[in-house]
């Protein structure tokens, strides 16, 4: 009898965490199909039609600790570093969204799994020893890399004008 609701709890828990997150008319973010070993969504996609700038990015609340040089991202017209709700967040800017997707995808894809689960180093192109990224977002035309997990992205994305 024990293994049996220890089993049906497993088989809900997994329906639950299962389910997709789509994008709503208003333009909520949607979860990836890009899962972590636990299956947690580590992507989202959000707001495609927006463009934004950093000042927009500061209006979230997110607070900028410093510019990067934006040499090292192909497409990049600034990398910044700062917190968000008292998390690390490293946002790249492109000029559209499909300059981020294109160019962006790939090096957040490879940092996230770089710096997932790690300790004492690795991360973005420039915050090597102290950051570990467990998620990242394209929000509009921005890359956004979310210590942590996809929910801080979510949040990011729900913050912006």
């Amino acid at each position: 009898m024990i293994k049996l609701t220890i089993l049906a709890a497993l088989f809900l828990l997994v329906v639950a965490c299962g389910s997709d997150t789509a994008v709503d008319s208003g333009g909520a973010p949607a979860a990836s199909d890009d899962t972590n070993d636990f299956g947690f969504d580590v992507s989202i996609t959000a707001r495609a039609e927006a463009v934004f700038t950093i000042d927009d990015v500061k209006s979230t609340g997110w607070k900028s600790s410093k510019e990067f040089p934006a040499d090292e991202l192909e497409g990049v017209s600034a990398v910044w570093f700062g917190f968000f709700q008292q998390k690390n967040l490293e946002v790249w800017i492109y000029d559209t969204h499909k300059e981020a997707v294109g160019l962006g995808t790939g090096p957040a894809e490879e940092i996230v799994a770089a710096t997932r689960g790690v300790s004492g180093g690795g991360a973005g192109p420039y915050m090597k020893q102290t950051t570990h990224f467990g998620a990242y977002g394209v929000v509009g035309n921005l890359i956004v890399l979310c210590e942590v997990e996809v929910a801080v992205c979510e949040s990011f994305a729900d913050a912006l004008p």
